[in-house]
């Protein structure tokens, strides 16, 4: 996900972050301040009659913000410039997962002592952009040397670089529900379309299946990128009723237990678990909450099962199998070509997929190839495209297959779930 598409409030805890610009602030003397990508204020402390304030909203302040912010980017550490007034702030970029997604900065100072041709020249800078501050704002601002600006530019470096390592976990939780977010709409919107469709209300046994696989495996990263058909599906399967949806968390949180005492996990390292699981049932919990909830019980889950596996695990090779699918479903796939990537044959391979997972190889694949493809067309690719991205070089068969699981033509759903 674009970084840059997301607004500041739904990566960055501005409570939290509020009270360390506070401590910054008493502690340092300075104004402190957050803004978007664009200089667009996000959060501000500043002190009493600040120049800043008086200034807030003028266009050429916003734009050295957005010119200064760049270079400061570039340079990897925090800059020090003059602002169109001419006093000197010090700005440092925030960057979170290697994208830059907005600009901290502190100040105003004078690096030289303030004489009457100082108030003279600020104000008639000031004027000339609509704004006058008051004398007694500019008497305000502290007069530092050059030393002290660079402790302060140092000082400014620590507090982003904590910031983005505070936040570090705040965003995955928050991208996951996201996506979350928008895979219920996608499915709410193909829920619309299914109505007539046999297998509409149907539990994805297979999913919980193949998440309790991973999380026997300990496969963290399987597990979440399951999780999410997982909800989207038990979203699906309850049409919207959020009664259904926590009952049906709920339960499957038993599953999740049982599987991790099978795979070796003791039974006292699930107690805390437990416990978060029964704040599924609560009635002031929304779906968002529901989510969140569910991917931090998982997380958990597959950690205590991580730490405690034994060296036997038995659907190892069917994990294994399940990762090379989802890596190789567009590519010509069939049963011996999977095999002899999981170092199996082909009958126990088979047999791995009716016992643990209560399907067929090529039921499964074809399952990945449809999801697959439903994304594609939810963004716009044409029915022959997706075909050929998914794996199937006919298009009239491809055409056939969708309508039978998901009950509408490819060319239907597209035009459905885009509007």
């Amino acid at each position: 996900m674009d970084l840059k598409e997301v607004r500041l409030n739904e990566i960055i805890r501005f409570s939290e972050l509020e009270k360390l610009f506070k401590c910054y602030s008493l502690t340092s003397g300075f104004d402190v301040s957050l803004y978007d990508l664009e200089g667009g204020e996000q959060l501000s402390v500043r002190r009493s009659g600040s120049v800043c304030a008086a200034m807030q909203g003028v266009s050429a302040c916003r734009e050295k913000i957005v010119q200064s912010g760049k270079k400061a980017e570039e340079l990897g550490e925090s800059y020090i410039y003059e602002t169109p007034c001419g006093l000197v702030m010090c700005i440092a970029a925030v960057s979170l997962e290697g994208q830059s997604v907005g600009y901290i900065t502190t100040g105003p100072v004078v690096l030289w002592e303030k004489d009457e041709f100082f108030y003279e020249e600020v104000r008639e800078k000031c004027a000339g952009m609509g704004a006058a501050p008051e004398r007694s704002l500019l008497e305000e601002v502290r007069q530092v040397d050059c030393e002290r600006m660079t402790a302060i530019s140092e000082m400014l470096r620590v507090l982003v670089e904590y910031m983005a390592g505070q936040e570090k976990n705040f965003l995955e939780q928050r991208l996951e529900i996201k996506k979350l977010n928008l895979e219920r709409l996608r499915t709410q919107r193909e829920m619309q379309i299914r109505q007539s469709n046999p297998c509409y209300r149907k539990y994805p046994e297979e999913l919980e299946k193949e998440l309790i696989a991973c999380v026997r495996l300990g496969d963290k990263k399987g597990a979440k990128e399951i999780i999410n058909r997982f909800l989207s599906e038990i979203f699906s399967y309850a049409s919207g009723d959020l009664g259904i949806i926590k009952a049906k968390l709920y339960e499957f949180s038993a599953f999740l237990s049982r599987s991790a005492v099978e795979a070796g996990a003791p039974i006292s390292s699930l107690k805390n678990i437990v416990k978060k699981s029964s704040r599924l049932l609560l009635d002031n919990i929304d779906f968002q909450d529901l989510c969140s909830s569910t991917i931090e019980i998982l997380e958990d889950f597959i950690d205590v099962v991580y730490e405690s596996r034994s060296g036997r695990l038995s659907n190892e090779h069917l994990a294994g199998a399940l990762r090379y699918i989802r890596q190789h479903y567009a590519e010509d796939l069939d049963l011996q070509t999977l095999a002899q990537n999981v170092f199996v044959s082909t009958y126990y391979i088979s047999h791995l997929f009716r016992s643990e997972m209560g399907t067929t190889f090529s039921d499964y694949l074809t399952k990945v190839r449809l999801e697959e493809a439903k994304k594609h067309l939810a963004q716009g690719l044409s029915v022959e495209k997706t075909a050929e991205l998914v794996g199937y070089s006919d298009g009239n068969y491809f055409i056939k297959i969708f309508k039978k699981y998901v009950g509408v033509t490819p060319a239907k759903y597209r035009k459905s779930v885009m509007q």
